[in-house]
């Protein structure tokens, strides 16, 4: 509480009675203040839609502190080695980041992807983007890596429920996200002869979103070979800027990476019905 400061008066006549009055006025003053003080509680950080700018930009400049400090020395893949020590368990953090859900395939404006079967949440993301190597002209053969990737982003992951998207109201670096940065990865097959994403959506929806579809689609329903199969789920994304501060969004910013295309609107989709 900001107190006003006292104008002296330069009256010769009274000078002894205000020296006489300033100290009990300031003391009780600041007793007043230290009271008001105690009695109010603690200022709470915004968090989700109330975050302002700057709140949310260095909320998720701490994630990325965080990230960056756990991905050290995994900035860059340059061949198969780098990988196979990225894909034993962290000590440290318990993660273990080995399971390529998309095998060397690169996706459209996401890039490699590469899952945590570890510990996961705040500062251990779900899911780590690379970048597939420039030269390369075609990032989408299963089976074939394109080295050197170079870390683009990551993501967290969580069960779908319709109307109630993931918060993390008291964790520092990811307090501000809000609903609108997350989506939906439809229900799908990853066919063990591409590994690219075929959709297998739920039917008779009465709004898209509406079912929280957690099974995993079969053989039968994509008429394909499983390679890997999931329900849908919550995903957010959070990208490398060559900032101190992220950009979350679906996909990469500025020139997308180039992939095979996740189909947004289908493959990725919001809900047609705002979740809080």
């Amino acid at each position: 509480m900001a107190l006003h400061k006292l104008r002296r008066r330069h009256v010769i006549a009274a000078a002894a009675s205000v020296v006489a009055l300033a100290v009990p006025a300031g003391a009780a003053a600041a007793n007043a203040a230290n009271a008001d003080s105690a009695a109010r509680p603690p200022r709470t950080p915004h968090t989700g839609a109330a975050c302002t700018t700057w709140e949310r930009l260095s909320s998720f400049a701490v994630e990325q502190r965080r990230v960056l400090k756990l991905f050290k020395g995994f900035e860059v893949l340059r061949n198969q080695a780098d990988m196979d020590r990225l894909a034993k368990v962290n000590p440290q953090y318990g993660t273990h980041y080995a399971l390529l859900s998309h095998m060397y395939n690169s996706m459209k404006g996401v890039g490699l992807t590469i899952v945590n079967d570890g510990a996961q949440g705040p500062g251990k993301p779900t899911l780590v983007f690379y970048k597939p190597n420039p030269r390369v002209k075609d990032p989408t053969k299963a089976f074939e890596p394109n080295f050197p990737y170079r870390l683009a982003g990551w993501g967290y992951v969580s069960p779908y429920t319709p109307g109630k998207a993931p918060a993390f109201p008291d964790d520092p670096g990811l307090r501000c996200l809000k609903p609108k940065d997350s989506f939906i990865h439809e229900r799908s097959v990853h066919p063990s002869d591409t590994w690219f994403n075929t959709r297998v959506p739920p039917k008779n929806e009465a709004w898209k979103g509406e079912d929280p579809a957690a099974s995993w689609p079969t053989a039968e329903e994509c008429n394909c070979q499983v390679g890997m199969a999931h329900g849908r789920f919550w995903d957010s994304h959070l990208f490398l800027t060559g900032t101190p501060f992220p950009w979350v969004s679906m996909f990469n910013p500025g020139k997308p990476i180039p992939g095979f295309d996740a189909v947004p609107g289908q493959g990725f989709f919001f809900p047609e019905r705002p979740a809080s």
